[in-house]
Parts: C-alpha cells; sequence; structure tokens
C-alpha cells in the first residue's frame, strides 16, 4: 500500500515482506520519491494499491498548514 503525498513523496507505505533493495536508490526528500518507489516495486514484480493523494508534515511552512486546518 502507498499512500501518495502531494509533494511527491508518500505519507506510508505497507509491504508484506521487508526487502531493502525497495529503498534503495531513492533520491529520499525529492519529489521523485514516488516515482522512484512505484518503479522499484514494478522492477521487484510487486502489486500494490495507492490511497488518495494526502500531504504530509515535512518542513516549517507544512506545519502551519496543520494549524489552518485545527490541527496544531
Amino acid at each position: 500500500v502507498l499512500g501518495p503525498a502531494e509533494d511527491g513523496g508518500y505519507v506510508l507505505i505497507g509491504v508484506r515482506r521487508l526487502s531493502p533493495v525497495l529503498f534503495e536508490g531513492v533520491d529520499w526528500g525529492s519529489d521523485r520519491v514516488l516515482r522512484q518507489t512505484r518503479a522499484r516495486l514494478t522492477a521487484l514484480g510487486w502489486r500494490w494499491h495507492e490511497l488518495r493523494m494526502l500531504w504530509d508534515v515535512d518542513r516549517p511552512e507544512d506545519l502551519m498548514r496543520l494549524g489552518e486546518v485545527g490541527l496544531a
């Protein structure tokens, strides 16, 4: 299961079995994380389901957004 984030990453990932190769070569902190993870899942021959897109908290301005929606 992948929970895509608006910024090109994801808010969660859930797998049945852990494979460290899934996380190798990913440009963490970039807008390519989700795309690279999808490509890696495909290369591994794994199927996955994606949840609806959400936003996550990575930077100080994201905390302000939490306040705007009443969560901080």
